[in-house]
């Protein structure tokens, strides 16, 4: 009786246990969530504006590529719980709501059906190196959060993934499970991560795993899950070789998100602006300072101006970045060159704005609150151009440009006879604010003059057209030019006084005149352009030995690139 007593003991501690332990394990889809970022609306237009003219330009797949992009992404973030103030975060990554006030935040029932939605939830705080975020939920929200484990795990520790992947225009819930393979990955390729050992795991993750928790498994965690990472980079020419950043960065981020809370206060206000005075040394230290509502002011031209003066080796990081991203980056290097060399002190402050003085000047600075941090909204000594949309193309997208064309001698009618030779032309161009150009043009070939001689026998003037060939020329020429767009075409009139040297045989003659003609161009990408010109070139000198040589004049035919 005992040992059967005993027996059902044992049983039915066994059951108990083992209902209690499967009771408390979390269901991932109360606890892992659907992210839609929202974009601001500043960000929208910009990125409207500048599929538009790709539009324009006839690149019909950026511009759906852009407008695509303005519609935000769908990725995945987590539960996270503040141990102390109790305010339930969604943790993701800062990618996903990079260019986000607010997002839209999905539960899936477990019916795979219905859906829970949190609309407008702010993004109320990033990590300015790491790619992290974290996004409050409100005090109605029902779900499940996760514990994080911030101890290092090791290799070979079998590992979890919860996330959601777009099937079908609608998120399916994905559940995956691997190894840790490496506890400690750094990489020179992640910059900022240089010093952070990363989590490589062999765990399931797919396009919208974004975000989404790395989890080990344990009876000792409430939920039977804890979250060791957040997955961030898949390797796609690799078979599951996927890194999550560890997951005691994200305990700091809540901790200095609750003990540090930033508001547009005056001194909060006067440090960071001060922050942002020491950072104007150096490009990649402003961009944090820029904020999103910034790019309202900025029109693509601004931004193409921006690129072509940046070095090779930033362009590269400007191709690299996301579209948004790459006009911080391109803003801020353009403010660190207008600041370069300059004194720059912060006064005091007066609500949202900064009063400082830039060189010898009084200016200001407004700013803003935004994903949690103090940015920099507005700088009076720094404005962006707002580029024309009318037909003129007042940001012509042509800095230099380099030309290959032949000319043709214009005789007049009593000279018709003489038979006509080409001189073969090269042209380097800089355009300088667009409307004012600068040409240095070398010649050679056959050259055709017009002589007038006075004949003292018969007191009158004889004119006589004739050639010298393997003649060289160097002309110079500076003018003015209107560029203007109709549909996917433009056109460039211009008119220009040139100045040159003729090499003829016997003794160079010194050339003045006038070239005018017009220039129609097909854009090749977004800012560059092929263009077929023809223009007249009305010229005369003075042959002091040979009496009078008044005209050489020609007709130019040239194909020209811009770059």
């Amino acid at each position: 009786m005992k040992k059967v007593l005993l027996f059902f003991f044992i049983v039915t501690s066994f059951s108990i246990r083992t209902t209690y332990v499967r009771g408390q394990e979390v269901d991932l889809r109360t606890a892992v969530a659907v992210v839609h970022s929202n974009h601001y609306e500043s960000s929208i237009k910009f990125l409207k504006d500048f599929s538009n003219m790709f539009r324009k330009d006839g690149y019909k797949n950026a511009a759906k590529w852009l407008e695509k992009y303005t519609e935000g992404v769908m990725a995945t973030g987590f539960v996270y719980q503040d141990s102390l103030t109790k305010q339930l975060f969604i943790v993701t990554n800062y990618n996903v709501v990079a260019f986000s006030e607010h997002v839209t935040v999905d539960f899936l029932g477990s019916d795979n059906k219905t859906m829970v939605k949190y609309e407008h939830c702010p993004v109320v705080a990033i990590h300015d190196k790491i790619d992290l975020a974290i996004i409050a939920l409100p005090d109605s929200a029902q779900c499940s959060s996760l514990p994080i484990f911030q101890q290092e795990i090791k290799d070979g520790r079998e590992v979890f993934t919860s996330s959601y992947l777009d099937l079908l225009g609608q998120p399916s819930f994905l559940f995956g499970k691997g190894i840790v393979s490496n506890f400690r990955f750094y990489s020179k390729s992640f910059a900022d991560y240089k010093d952070i050992p990363l989590i490589q795991h062999t765990a399931q993750v797919d396009v919208g795993s974004a975000g989404s928790p790395l989890m080990i498994k344990s009876e000792e965690f409430e939920g039977g899950y804890a979250v060791v990472g957040v997955n961030t980079w898949k390797a796609w020419t690799r078979e599951n070789t996927n890194l999550a950043i560890p997951a005691k960065y994200v305990v700091s981020l809540v901790n200095e998100y609750r003990n540090a809370k930033v508001e547009l206060s005056d001194d909060q206000l006067l440090a960071r602006a001060n922050q942002f005075v020491n950072a104007l040394d150096d490009y990649k230290k402003i961009v944090p300072f820029i904020s999103y509502e910034y790019l309202s002011e900025v029109t693509p031209g601004d931004f193409k101006d921006w690129y072509n003066a940046c070095p090779k080796d930033i362009k590269t990081i400007i191709k690299e970045s996301e579209p948004l991203e790459g006009v911080r980056i391109a803003l801020a290097y353009a403010i660190h060159i207008e600041a370069l060399g300059k004194i720059v002190k912060v006064t005091d402050v007066d609500n949202d704005i900064v009063n400082m003085v830039y060189g010898n000047k009084s200016v200001t600075s407004q700013w803003v609150k935004e994903q949690g941090q103090l940015r920099v909204k507005r700088l009076s000594f720094f404005k962006p151009k707002t580029a024309s949309k009318g037909f003129i193309i007042k940001d012509f997208a042509s800095k230099g440009s380099v030309a290959f064309g032949v000319s043709n001698a214009i005789f007049s009618t009593s000279t018709s006879s003489l038979k006509s030779k080409l001189m073969y032309n090269l042209t380097l161009s800089v355009t300088l604010k667009t409307f004012v150009s600068f040409d240095f043009i070398f010649k050679y070939g056959s050259l055709p003059l017009t002589r007038v001689h006075h004949n003292f026998t018969t007191n009158t003037n004889d004119t006589m057209a004739f050639h010298v060939d393997n003649g060289f020329e160097y002309d110079f020429s500076v003018g003015f030019q209107l560029p203007v767009r109709v549909g996917l075409i433009s056109f460039v009139p211009y008119v220009k006084p040139i100045v040159g040297i003729n090499f003829k045989p016997e003794i160079p003659l010194l050339i003045y005149g006038v070239r005018s003609g017009l220039e129609t161009g097909f854009p090749f990408n977004y800012r560059n352009y092929l263009l077929l010109g023809v223009g007249c070139q009305l010229c005369g000198f003075k042959d002091e030995e040979r009496g009078k040589i008044l005209k050489l004049n020609s007709l130019d035919v040239y194909l020209k690139m811009t770059f």
